[in-house]
């Protein structure tokens, strides 16, 4: 069967659920997770699944138990596909960016409740312990971020849902705000015992951070399980 053909078994208008995995097609139509053609809002039946499946949360396994109804016929692989291949082998072995965004969310917050103490209590080393965690959170943010738009590109291929584009365009304004008042917050060190202007510009950019990351972190749970 042509990959032409699988398409017209997506599970729709009570069509068959088909499948393709490493020149196989399965038909996955008893299962409860494909419903209507659709598994967990991300894969979709009628294509050939097997670079998804290698960033899956889930082995291989799981295809025994569908039964195989035909040979997928493919092309020649690309050059192309080969090096994608290769660096989704990279990232599943390592897994940069979910080893590495949880140091700068973690700090993050960190430094969000250090500054809040120290507002309320006025006790300068919660304001150091803030700046500190905030200094070593954007220096970590910047591998992190990187790492989550190379995730995207190969293992998504770039594809700009709703999701991806809040993700993005969050982590990119998180990366703004703590950025600058890390700038701040260097270029006038006493900043948070002034009363002037930017006291409150900095401490604005500061807490403005606190809903960003918190979103980012949602967004990318709804990326992990789409439910």
């Amino acid at each position: 069967m042509k990959i032409e053909e699988l398409k017209k078994f997506d599970g729709k208008d009570g069509r068959p659920v088909y499948i393709a995995y490493k020149g196989n097609i399965y038909d996955v139509s008893d299962s409860k997770l494909w419903k209507n053609g659709s598994h967990i809002n991300r894969h979709f039946a009628g294509e050939d699944l097997t670079h998804q499946m290698a960033v899956a949360p889930h082995a291989d396994d799981v295809m025994s138990r569908y039964k195989i109804v035909d040979k997928l016929e493919t092309e020649e692989k690309p050059v192309e596909i080969d090096k994608m291949d290769k660096r989704r082998d990279f990232y599943r072995k390592f897994h940069p960016h979910p080893v590495l965004i949880h140091f700068p969310m973690a700090l993050f917050f960190f430094t969000f409740i250090m500054q809040l103490l120290f507002l309320i209590f006025n006790f300068s080393p919660y304001e150091n312990a803030a700046y500190y965690s905030l200094f070593i959170g954007v220096v970590l943010a910047y591998p992190a971020t990187a790492s989550g738009i190379y995730s995207w590109w190969i293992n998504y291929q770039s594809l700009l849902t709703r999701t991806f584009k809040i993700k993005l365009y969050m982590s990119i304004l998180l990366l703004v705000l703590t950025s600058a008042s890390l700038l701040f917050r260097i270029l006038v060190p006493g900043i948070s015992f002034t009363a002037g202007a930017g006291f409150y510009i900095y401490n604005a950019m500061l807490f403005l951070g606190f809903p960003v990351v918190t979103i980012v972190g949602y967004y990318g749970g709804k990326i992990t399980w789409p439910g």
